[in-house]
């Protein structure tokens, strides 16, 4: 009865976000979650943000731009925490940009996962002049990346692989799996100042990344280029 009443009041409300953001308050309790994401401020009065992830798989909290807290919609989030904490703890001396600390937390039947929060904007904040403009840093430094994270073969992580033996090559690799949106700019150096969200994290073909998805088909192009240009470097040394 509850979701028919939910799905009929949601007729009402114009925008596709409203209406995701309704029916979370209406059948999760997000007050009480994100009074506990404040509760980590030592603001008087916390700034908080929040929105509804990708999918709506999670409900995610900005607490005074410093921290970000993930509350998993779908299940308790223990499994995609504790995947996601290793294989970023395995990467992050290896990754030439900055992959957030992560700190795994308990609270009302869930494991919440809280990011170090870090400042910039995401590369589809940027118009489109701009983008190609500043696109041969930005690439070269996302195809280091590439390079480094997807050669890289921890230990502590080949458990997580589809076949254990899988050996990294090129295009072929850990790899966060979703790039366009999950990367942060310093807006005025154009410095890539880290990579977030590895939750889809996977070791695979990562040609996707370069050739798929929306947005810039330029960039797509040039981190291809640039990316190419390392592996034949490194071939010839």
């Amino acid at each position: 009865m509850k979701k028919l009443l939910v799905n009929f009041l949601c007729l009402f409300i114009p925008t596709s976000r409203r209406r995701r953001m309704f029916r979370m308050r209406m059948n999760y309790p997000l007050r009480r979650w994100t009074r506990f994401a404040k509760s980590f401020s030592t603001a008087r009065h916390p700034r908080v943000k929040y929105t509804c992830g990708h999918r709506c798989i999670n409900f995610v909290v900005n607490v005074d731009d410093k921290y970000v807290f993930k509350f998993s919609l779908r299940t308790d989030g223990r499994d995609v925490a504790i995947r996601e904490k290793r294989i970023t703890d395995s990467l992050r001396p290896i990754s030439p940009i900055k992959i957030p600390e992560m700190e795994l937390l308990e609270f009302d039947g869930r494991v919440v996962r809280k990011y170090e929060c870090v400042s910039g904007i995401g590369f589809h904040h940027l118009n489109r002049k701009t983008q190609n403009l500043h696109i041969d840093k930005i690439a070269k430094q996302l195809a280091r990346f590439f390079y480094i994270v997807g050669m890289a073969d921890p230990r502590e992580i080949r458990d997580l692989k589809k076949k254990k033996n899988d050996k990294p090559s090129v295009m072929h690799g850990w790899n966060q799996n979703d790039l366009w949106d999950n990367f942060i700019l310093n807006p005025k150096t154009f410095d890539v100042v880290a990579m977030v969200d590895w939750e889809g994290a996977k070791f695979n073909d990562f040609h996707g990344c370069f050739t798929g998805g929306t947005g810039n088909g330029l960039a797509r192009v040039t981190l291809l280029r640039e990316y190419l240009k390392i592996c034949c470097g490194a071939d010839k040394k």
